[in-house]
């Protein structure tokens, strides 16, 4: 990815972070003019091949997360968020990203059942406004965290070895 593609979706994933911390909610009027914006800025950088180039990364972001929000794992916005980072970074960052973060996310999950433990009941507390737990969800014992924190660190990740 050249410096406009990485400052564009270092912007997209700043704001997504912010709103998705702040509202647990990714809006369409974030992801829409940045899915717009790469697909733009492809076909005018390369004409009918930069578009396929930007439909082709927004399927490789889009279609493996709509298996997750379909099980409810993650919300729409995330899955329109991957579609607008593919139209800037293309297939294969987009592709890579997307199993990053499932790891990262992995990870985070498992953070979460530990935190359930007794003896860190006090650290889990402390965290309680960033993992709002809504009240049908402590019924059933669900506890759901923002996807943009496991999107973070593996953007950062592809960002260095990717």
């Amino acid at each position: 990815m050249n410096a406009t593609v990485w400052i564009a979706a270092s912007l997209l994933l700043g704001i997504a972070c912010w709103t998705d911390l702040r509202k647990m909610v990714i809006p369409n009027a974030l992801t829409v003019p940045f899915a717009l914006g790469g697909l733009a800025y492809h076909g005018i950088a390369s004409g009918f091949e930069g578009l396929g180039y930007a439909a082709l990364g927004a399927a490789a972001g889009m279609l493996p997360l709509l298996a997750m929000y379909a099980l409810r794992g993650i919300g729409g916005g995330d899955v329109k968020w991957f579609a607008a980072f593919g139209m800037w970074s293309g297939a294969g960052a987009a592709w890579q990203l997307v199993v990053w973060s499932v790891l990262f996310a992995g990870g985070i999950a498992v953070l979460l059942l530990v935190l359930r433990l007794p003896v860190f009941a006090p650290i889990a507390a402390r965290w309680a406004p960033t993992l709002q737990r809504s009240s049908s969800e402590r019924l059933r014992g669900r506890m759901k965290f923002p996807f943009m924190l496991a999107v973070a660190p593996a953007f950062v990740v592809i960002g260095i070895y990717g």
